[in-house]
């Protein structure tokens, strides 16, 4: 009976680091990575521990690509627009570009997966979603002049790398070409 209880709570706390600090599941459907966690949206509160280690992971050793990949990952599915969806939510760009910066990262150290270019896209897709919701009261001439220049260079971002994922990823071409950005920046001058 020892032996069995003893298995059992090995088993349990097993069970208990892998839900808590293992890799994710993901998936890219319609051109998208989501986790595939079985959940219908996103929890962050279900991902803090995870996103604490890979925090950790990531100040001992820098260059781990695959660390980069997934903390990059909880960036964009943290800060997206079903996550946090008032354009100018605070800390929500800021999160976003720290995660393209990493993904950015991984894929200079070689990290060359089609998972890792499909969230670098959307990576830059979400920031440039942020970008939207500019009210023109809100700025002067040049802040709007600012912002407009940095959502054309993601949105040319953004259609450059789901152009180049239609090219490699055949299959997926058209999901791929349904979700590049279309919009022109919505303050005129």
């Amino acid at each position: 009976m020892k032996t069995f209880k003893g298995s059992f709570l090995i088993l349990a706390f097993l069970f208990y680091v892998q839900s808590t600090v293992a890799q994710p599941p993901i998936r890219i459907i319609a051109g998208k990575i989501l986790i595939n966690d079985g959940t219908l949206g996103f929890i962050p509160k279900k991902y803090t521990a995870t996103m604490d280690s890979l925090d950790k992971i990531l100040k001992a050793h820098p260059s781990d690509t695959s660390t980069l990949f997934y903390r990059a990952l909880l960036y964009s599915l943290s800060n997206n627009l079903t996550a946090r969806p008032y354009q100018r939510e605070n800390g929500a760009l800021e999160n976003l570009i720290v995660g393209k910066n990493q993904i950015e990262k991984a894929i200079s150290l070689g990290m060359m997966s089609i998972k890792t270019r499909v969230l670098r896209a959307q990576l830059c897709r979400d920031i440039t979603y942020r970008f939207t919701g500019d009210e023109s009261w809100m700025f002067n001439k040049a802040n709007i002049l600012d912002r407009k220049t940095q959502y054309n260079q993601y949105k040319e971002l953004t259609n450059k790398y789901y152009d180049e994922l239609s090219v490699e990823d055949k299959n997926n071409a058209w999901n791929y070409q349904k979700i590049k950005v279309k919009e022109d920046y919505p303050i005129k001058q």
